[in-house]
């Protein structure tokens, strides 16, 4: 899965140079990570890099449908049993004019990863970077305290903000600029 950030976009944003090879390798991995956690679990859709997909769906009563995908770049064609038919791209929909299973062939998703996104990821990395470092986990969120003989860690909220996470209000935020909601195409009709 392609990363929103590089190896190098994080060195500048930490003042860092990170090492070609090894080093370059694992802070990519950790961009990658960062990234699938942002794309999958906050944004809940392929956001970066653009993609061309067909999905079958049958229209609302209206005769449109809603494409799945966020930022819709093209509409290619609609059809219906193999053959093309009429349709009209309108933001994130497709109007038909038709009542039955339709076939949408469409490009979406960013050529570039936007800086939010790459911004985000960087932040994930760098918030996990320090810990990894320490030899500390991926992840303390909610730590109190650290004693260093007989080592000891002691967690505020019970270890619940542990992991590559962000909080509910960054979430919330991301998902507003990034996704087109809970868009969801069923195919339920006989």
């Amino acid at each position: 899965m392609d990363a929103f950030a590089t190896y190098d976009d994080l060195g500048k944003l930490l003042n860092r140079t990170f090492t070609v090879g090894v080093e370059a390798a694992w802070i990519t991995t950790l961009l990658e990570s960062a990234s699938t956690y942002l794309r999958e679990d906050v944004i809940g859709q392929q956001v970066y890099p653009q993609a061309t997909s067909t999905f079958a769906a049958w229209p609302d009563t209206t005769g449109t449908v809603a494409l799945p995908q966020f930022p819709v770049v093209s509409v290619a064609s609609v059809t219906l049993g193999g053959a093309p038919i009429w349709f009209r791209w309108v933001d994130d929909r497709v109007e038909t004019r038709q009542q039955e299973r339709v076939e949408v062939t469409f490009t979406y998703g960013y050529a570039l990863a936007p800086e939010g996104l790459k911004r985000w990821a960087c932040v994930l990395v760098s918030q996990a970077l320090q810990l990894l470092e320490n030899e500390l986990g991926l992840s303390i969120g909610g730590l109190s305290s650290v004693s260093i003989d007989d080592f000891k860690l002691a967690f505020a909220n019970a270890g619940e903000d542990t992991g590559m996470t962000l909080s509910a209000r960054n979430i919330a935020l991301i998902r507003r600029q990034f996704s087109t909601g809970d868009v969801h195409v069923s195919d339920t009709r006989p």
